[in-house]
């Protein structure tokens, strides 16, 4: 019997395969190493798992490969080869590089939120330059392209050392076979997906098991499907959204959401609004007294009524100021609801303050995230101090000013004003790199032990003192203007642009840390005339806190978002949250002590104060089904409320 020789080509093929292979699963070794936070129980499971992806990816990335080897044996074909794949592996290795720095910076494996952050382009690249080692990392891809080059031209000159046998197509229809199979992934009908890779409530394996270029793709086919609205849902849910909302006039043929609130005791108070840069609430002096990162803002919290369950429905700071000035959660995919000229018109009822000066101070530029079109173009007779507007500014790093630099002006400015004022103050230094600018004030750094700041979700000393800066550059703005005879007439409300994911945080119940509210529970603060001195337990959101101003003030307004005054105890309680549209769309509802969680893979009714993740669905029914067509409904009536937020006067 003839033997039959197995073709070099065939060999050639899986061994880039496995070259590709081994590259991904070396990444992943390389990412538990220097991320274990000392899981154990679970990452061969999570390693298992995502080599699969990898296999998968490699697969993929070979077929070009694959398909060279069909051709007949010319130099150019090789030549070109050569050169694809010292561009692709240099891609591929890119690729890992920006997830590395991309889940230290915020605790998630590259998604597409990813392009997000890129629209701020030169923001954007000044961070990473002055964070990350950027000439090292090219230098080390430049080298890693040429090793890529020569790997590939290794293997293509052997694939036509040596021609043998007759059977090729037998072997060509064999390698196909192979690679559909290890694409599909699974043993089953059903081919690997992402859900795979979240096998576990634990956050850092499954993000262990997560190929980045594959959730990549995952993301932003998710996300390219999440624009717009639908009417017919919104219709569906109308009834639940519209008692939720207090909507006296129900039209569910018009989808009228329009609440018109009569003016109680109005007052020409002034109004500060603090939003606070990742004022995580686990990370706070609230959560984490031992090692107290914001102590003025506990100090502040005790002049005023203190929120402990106040969520913000998104995470991203764009997102952030668009919930806050428009009362409606940002919905968009990919791109900010701000980055959007089709939904550029937003109704604020910051324009119901029409005698007042309005204000809105940042250290960066507003040309971030195209927060200026917003502000400028929605909210009337707006000053905006910006980095570029500042006399005498001392830009501290990527993020423009300090926050110590701002606040002074602001309180210098404010100091001006004739009353009433509505000022917007947004505060941005507790970013990567981290920085304490040269002038800190009486600012002290301190050094505590690594492990006990990992307890609560910190990285290190570094976002330790960056928040605590952030805290005491607030303690300094408040001892400013305290000596000025606006403040007794002032009411402030505080609080975070959204939180961030912690694997870990120490005091808090471990469902609360499984189903990732870290990521949206920030602490409210609010202060002023007339405010009690006391701490709430009330599910608000961020959505609410211009109609809580609004509230606070006693004026006449009409209410068309979603927010609804948090001091009005007639109204339902509950906070819609968003968890990064990015991904493959995870929505839920908060309300009192239960959290209804819609996401494939897992969804269902829990008690976020527990330590265990169990489902509440079966023994509640009645309120999981009613959370859940709150989550549906306030999620689809946010939507199509952002395509239809002007005003009708």
């Amino acid at each position: 019997m003839k033997k039959i020789t197995c073709p070099n080509k065939f060999k050639a093929y899986f061994i880039f395969v496995g070259v590709a292979f081994l590259l991904m699963a070396l990444m992943r070794i390389i990412f538990y190493f220097v991320n274990n936070l000392g899981y154990q129980e679970g990452v061969i499971t999570a390693i298992l798992t995502g080599l699969r992806f990898d296999i998968r990816i490699a697969f993929l990335f070979s077929l070009p490969f694959g398909i060279f080897l069909l051709l007949p044996a010319r130099k150019i074909f090789k030549q070109i080869i050569c050169a694809f794949y010292a561009l692709a592996f240099s891609a591929l290795i890119l690729i890992y590089f920006v997830d590395f720095g991309y889940y230290a910076y915020l605790t998630q494996r590259l998604n597409a939120y990813v392009f997000e952050l890129a629209q701020n382009t030169v923001t954007s690249i000044e961070m990473v330059w002055q964070t990350y080692p950027v000439i090292k990392g090219g230098i080390a891809l430049i080298v890693l392209a040429f090793i890529s080059y020569l790997i590939t031209r290794k293997i293509a000159n052997y694939a036509y050392d040596k021609q043998g046998g007759k059977k090729g197509w037998v072997f060509v229809i064999i390698a196909l076979l192979i690679t559909v199979a290890f694409v599909h992934g699974r043993f089953s009908q059903y081919p690997l997906r992402w859900s795979n890779a979240y096998f576990t409530t634990d956050n850092f394996l499954t993000s262990l098991a997560i190929n980045p270029l594959h959730n990549l793709y995952d993301t932003y086919k998710f996300a390219s499907q999440g624009s717009g609205f639908d009417t017919e849902k919104t219709k569906k849910y109308y009834e639940v959204t519209a008692d939720f909302l207090g909507v006296k006039n129900k039209d569910k043929e018009k989808l009228n959401f329009k609440r018109e609130i009569e003016a109680k005791n109005p007052k020409k108070y002034n109004v500060i609004i603090l939003l606070v840069e990742s004022f995580s609430w686990d990370k706070t002096s609230f959560n984490a007294p031992e090692i107290d990162a914001t102590p003025k803002a506990a100090f502040l919290a005790k002049e005023g009524t203190l929120f402990t369950r106040f969520f913000t429905p998104t995470t991203g700071t764009a997102r952030g100021v668009f919930n806050s000035i428009t009362g409606v959660a940002d919905t968009s995919a990919v791109k900010t609801s701000s980055r959007n000229p089709m939904i550029v018109t937003q109704h604020s009822l910051i324009n119901d303050l029409p005698d007042y000066q309005k204000f809105y101070f940042i250290g960066g530029s507003t040309n971030w995230g195209n927060i200026r079109g917003l502000l400028q173009y929605n909210i009337e007779n707006l000053k905006i101090f910006e980095e570029g507007t500042y006399e005498d500014q001392n830009r501290t790093d990527v993020w423009g000013l300090s926050d110590l630099d701002m606040f002074r002006y602001a309180a210098k400015e404010l100091a001006k004003t004739k009353n009433p004022f509505f000022a917007f103050i947004q505060t941005s230094g507790y970013h990567r790199p981290y920085t304490i600018p040269d002038d800190h004030g009486t600012f002290e750094l301190k050094n505590l032990d690594e492990n006990m700041l990992k307890e609560y979700g910190f990285k290190g000393n570094e976002e330790y003192n960056s928040m605590r800066f952030q805290d005491y550059a607030i303690g300094e703005f408040f001892d400013l203007i305290k000596k000025e005879p606006f403040y007794k007439d002032t009411i402030f409300l505080i609080y975070g642009d959204h939180g961030l994911t912690s694997w870990q945080s120490k005091d808090l119940p471990q469902s609360f840390i499984d189903l990732e509210l870290t990521a949206n529970n920030v602490p409210l603060i609010v202060l002023g005339p007339g405010i009690k001195k006391e701490v709430n337990n009330r599910v608000a959101s961020q959505v609410d806190v211009t109609a809580t101003m609004a509230g606070l003030l006693g004026i006449k307004h009409t209410q068309t978002g979603l927010g609804r005054n948090i001091f009005d105890k007639t109204l339902e309680e509950g906070a819609l949250i968003i968890n990064n549209p990015a991904t493959p769309l995870k929505i839920g509802f908060v309300q009192g002590d239960y959290y209804y969680l819609a996401w494939p893979g897992k969804e269902g009714l829990f008690k976020y104060n527990e330590d265990s993740s169990k489902d509440y669905c079966a023994s509640e029914k009645q309120k999981c089904e009613k959370m859940k067509d709150l989550t549906q409904g306030l999620y689809e009536t946010a939507r199509y409320i952002t395509f239809h937020h002007k005003l009708e006067k």
